[in-house]
């Protein structure tokens, strides 16, 4: 600005002259080239440094952005690291439950039963309660007006008998199937088919089996295995002959079921656990006489004994 104030001064101070203007207008448009140059440098300058700064915010976001990436994803690994830990302990609980829901359904037999099979715990449970009720009385009738009385003393025996007799076949027959297949067999255990022993799943094929046989062998079949359980006076008396084969079938389909129903004859139990034959009023003081068996499922009453005085 000095510059172009002094030349306008000189301006005025000259005498007029056409050489003299001409190098006075050279001289003007040489200081306003200078002038625009020096402009345009110093917003160059500006320019550069202007994109040397962002360049360098740049650069810094960047780096910042990806360590901030790095720990977000630490943080999110951890996270779910722990998620699964969590789901993996709610999955063993929920198995366990479930393990002990499955063991009360099987104990109180509320699980669902194939309609089609004949020889399904329902289905043998009311053969059962037949045969101590209709056929029962039948052969105690016959025997009524024939040379063998029976006596409840006589029928508990006899009965008995025969469950014997089921319990040691059956158990014969598991022995033969445990050499056949190699598996050692526990001295200890007292249940028939014992789980434990078995691999899972073949103890229900094998039961299933030899309920389908049990179920459709003849009456001269169970004839046969009930009758050394009688006295040989007895063994012509048809009527019990029958009787005794018919428990001896209806026995084995009940140790055949999964689990299986035992038959207990206990020296005590509770009142609400029995009933008389003659519907009588039990009385705690007279010991106990079954003529039918408490029939047990593990810890579960499945059917009240029969007692007789």
């Amino acid at each position: 600005m000095d510059i172009l104030l002094i030349l306008i001064t000189l301006h005025y101070s000259l005498p007029d002259g056409s050489e003299t203007n001409a190098r006075f207008e050279g001289m003007e448009k040489r200081l306003q080239f200078l002038e625009e140059s020096r402009s345009q440098e110093a917003a160059s300058r500006i320019d550069s440094c202007s994109f040397r700064s962002s360049e360098t915010t740049n650069k810094s976001e960047s780096f910042t952005q990806t360590e901030l990436s790095r720990m977000v994803s630490a943080e999110e690994f951890h996270q779910k690291e722990e998620e699964c830990e969590t789901l993996k302990e709610q999955k063993r609980v929920l198995e366990q439950k479930l393990d002990l829901v499955l063991a009360s359904a099987v104990g109180s037999h509320k699980f669902s039963e194939n309609l089609n099979d004949p020889c399904r715990l329902s289905a043998v449970l009311e053969m059962y309660d037949r045969l101590r009720t209709h056929e029962w009385e039948k052969a105690k009738c016959a025997a009524s007006v024939s040379t063998f009385p029976m006596t409840y003393e006589k029928g508990s025996t006899i009965i008995k008998a025969v469950f014997s007799k089921c319990e040691e076949e059956l158990s014969q027959k598991l022995d033969q199937i445990f050499e056949l297949l190699e598996i050692p067999v526990s001295k200890e255990t007292t249940s028939f088919f014992d789980s434990q022993q078995l691999p899972p799943g073949l103890a229900r094929e094998i039961k299933n089996h030899f309920k389908n046989l049990y179920f459709n062998y003849g009456e001269r079949f169970y004839q046969d295995k009930s009758q050394p359980a009688l006295s040989h006076d007895l063994q012509r008396f048809q009527p019990l002959v029958k009787f005794t084969a018919e428990c001896y079938k209806i026995y084995c389909l009940l140790l055949l079921q999964n689990p299986p129903i035992k038959a207990a004859w206990p020296r005590r139990i509770l009142a609400a656990n029995i009933e008389h034959v003659d519907n009588k009023v039990i009385e705690s003081s007279i010991p106990i006489n079954f003529l039918w068996p408490v029939l047990t499922c593990g810890e579960q009453i499945i059917r009240k004994g029969v007692i007789y005085y």
